[in-house]
């Protein structure tokens, strides 16, 4: 079984892009890359679309063989979505990723009693970056993005509810949130992990506020030494504590 799994981790890493090739659209950038377990439900996405970039950070329902199923779902439609349907609207992007989660559950959960049925989704963060415009614009399901300009902070919040998952509301909008950026703004996509890892003297949870915190501190180092810190202010917290969930944290600088 564990060689099944490691083998499972050579492909869910092959279908996400290497830190090289983020490097090459953005030479100052990390990532910051921590499975719970072998294989991970969180995901990373970028790519470039004419003078256009996209670039999201996913974190699916559980973490584990479960979680890593619906990240390469999710790296699929993202595929399918962005590239092949050549959608750079973030905003129809999270419409379509919906609908189309929603799609493939569709028949499996016919033959499973309501009550029984696995409400699986994802939390996503995704911006477009347009270089011709210097416009960001930014939309997000239960995740926000991060935006360091000049040493001010801003945090944009995605929309109140998730890709796929129980479907409470009648109608899903992710609204689309555009900004002016300015080169060297720093912008930063995560899932929850880091914030959620319990630690410190009192084995309780990071939070998000001392995250945000400790981004906006590590900010003026350069985005290697960045990662570098933020991992150790991280390990410093969790001691010998398990880790509690996956950790990915993207950090660009434009």
């Amino acid at each position: 079984i564990n060689n099944s799994i490691l083998y499972a981790k050579r492909i869910q890493e092959g279908m996400m892009l290497k830190e090289k090739h983020l490097f090459r659209i953005f030479p100052e950038s990390f990532i910051l890359f921590q499975p719970k377990d072998i294989v991970s439900g969180d995901f990373y996405w970028f790519t470039k679309i004419e003078n256009k970039i996209i670039i999201a950070v996913a974190d699916c329902t559980g973490h584990g063989i479960p979680g890593a199923f619906m990240s390469v779902l999710g790296i699929s439609l993202m595929n399918q979505i962005v590239i092949e349907e050549k959608n750079t609207d973030v905003s129809y992007i999270l419409q379509r990723l919906d609908h189309k989660l929603k799609k493939a559950f569709d028949y499996s959960n016919e033959l499973i009693d309501e009550d029984k049925r696995p409400f699986d989704g994802m939390d996503i963060a995704i911006c477009c970056i347009d270089y011709e415009t210097n416009f960001l614009t930014f939309s997000g399901a239960l995740r926000p993005l991060y935006h360091i300009s000049q040493n001010e902070f801003t945090c944009m919040d995605g929309s109140r509810y998730p890709i796929g998952g129980m479907n409470l509301e009648s109608v899903r909008r992710y609204e689309s949130q555009s900004i002016n950026f300015s080169k060297g703004d720093k912008l930063y996509l995560c899932s929850d992990g880091y914030a959620d890892q319990f630690g410190g003297p009192n084995d309780k949870k990071f939070m998000t506020n001392k995250f945000k915190s400790a981004l906006h501190k590590t900010a003026k180092l350069s985005m290697q030494t960045q990662q570098l810190e933020l991992e150790r202010i991280f390990q410093e917290w969790k001691g010998n504590e398990e880790q509690t969930d996956d950790v990915l944290l993207v950090g660009v600088e434009l």
